[in-house]
């Protein structure tokens, strides 16, 4: 890569120690035991193998890939997003003067609010991620009202940059077995070396700035339990009771794992505005982006490009067009840890 991309972090992420009160972790896990059944995280982003491989696609992907040659069993529910807590138990953490001020310092910023609070959790499994970087906020799109796949594609594009809204993350990991399981970052770009934070984890957060670096997990579990046939894009996470989770695809056990081997993260993301007049650009509209105008910068800029396009009728939807702005604005890292390889259902996915 000749030229250096903007997805390169305001500083490099750092780890905080036992973030959460024992009451907090106890509120956090109950409403995932409570509230379930919780879906796979590619059911609730993706509709088609060309909406992942915008997010997280790797090189050399062939033209048969399903997206569930990328789906492995990792679960996915929201807490709480924008300005709404979903559920009462955990109202004060996601409004937490401390995750403010965490983010805050990330940017030496001077103002924050919530912008939203979700949970992963993972059974023994593979990673298929190659990396991404998480959905940036832009004025006027946010995850409320921009797909995944196209914060990718404009995050990869670098034509929305004077849009973008700074953020950060506290990502705070449970995992106690030591087989796997890590973080891998790429706090240079993703054309320079990855580093790791490695496991066990028990309360460690993370603190980041993911929409600007990229990221993957990776495989956690004993090797012999990652292999899940039976899997579905439907399939739904219960907890069992017991030390418990348990797989189902409808009333269907596929499988189960005990808390010994479950993977789980809870990341909270906050806006960050350096200054009032940010606040007031943010909180006025004055200068936001629509999905017409992300579309239209996009098709000028292919225009620029000299690429061949049909304008889709509904850009958002038009598999053959995420293809081509996929392939035209595809990023990813060029080395991965020896430790943390990429994972493959066919041996010829990634070469």
């Amino acid at each position: 890569m000749s030229k250096r991309h903007p997805l390169i972090p305001a500083i490099a992420p750092h780890l905080i120690q036992d973030y959460y009160t024992p009451e907090e972790v106890d509120a956090l896990f109950g409403v995932v035991k409570n509230h379930g059944p919780w879906p796979l995280i590619s059911a609730l982003h993706f509709t088609s193998t060309e909406e992942f491989l915008a997010v997280a696609g790797g090189k050399n992907v062939p033209a048969d890939a399903k997206l569930t040659d990328f789906t492995s069993p990792s679960f996915r529910g929201y807490l709480g997003q924008l300005g709404v807590c979903y559920y009462d138990e955990v109202h004060d953490i996601y409004f937490s003067d401390k995750l403010m001020k965490t983010v805050k310092e990330v940017h030496g910023a001077q103002y924050a609010m919530t912008h939203g609070m979700l949970f992963n959790i993972a059974g023994p499994s593979h990673s298929y991620d190659s990396g991404h970087v998480d959905s940036a906020s832009y004025r006027g799109l946010t995850t409320a009202n921009c797909p995944v796949w196209v914060s990718a594609v404009m995050a990869k594009s670098g034509l929305f940059e004077e849009y973008k809204v700074k953020t950060a993350q506290v990502i705070t990991y449970f995992y106690e077995s030591g087989i796997d399981g890590g973080f891998t970052y790429w706090p240079d770009g993703p054309d320079r070396k990855p580093q790791r934070f490695v496991p066990p984890f028990h309360n460690s957060a993370i603190v980041s700035d993911n929409s600007q670096m990229y990221h993957r997990r990776e495989a956690n579990g004993p090797r012999e339990l990652r292999d899940c046939p039976e899997l579905e894009i439907t399939t739904k996470l219960h907890w069992g009771g017991d030390d418990q989770w348990i797989l189902r695809n409808g009333d269907t056990e596929i499988g189960r794992f005990d808390e010994a081997n479950r993977r789980a993260l809870f990341h909270w993301t906050g806006l960050v505005f350096m200054d009032s007049a940010e606040v007031k650009e943010y909180l006025e509209h004055t200068n936001d982006l629509t999905l017409d105008k992300v579309f239209n910068m996009l098709m000028a800029d292919l225009t620029e490009r000299g690429v061949a396009y049909t304008e889709p009728d509904d850009p958002a939807t038009d598999q053959a067009f995420i293809d081509l702005l996929t392939k035209t604005y595809a990023l990813s890292p060029d080395e991965y840890p020896a430790e943390a390889p990429v994972n493959a259902k066919a041996p010829s996915t990634y070469v």
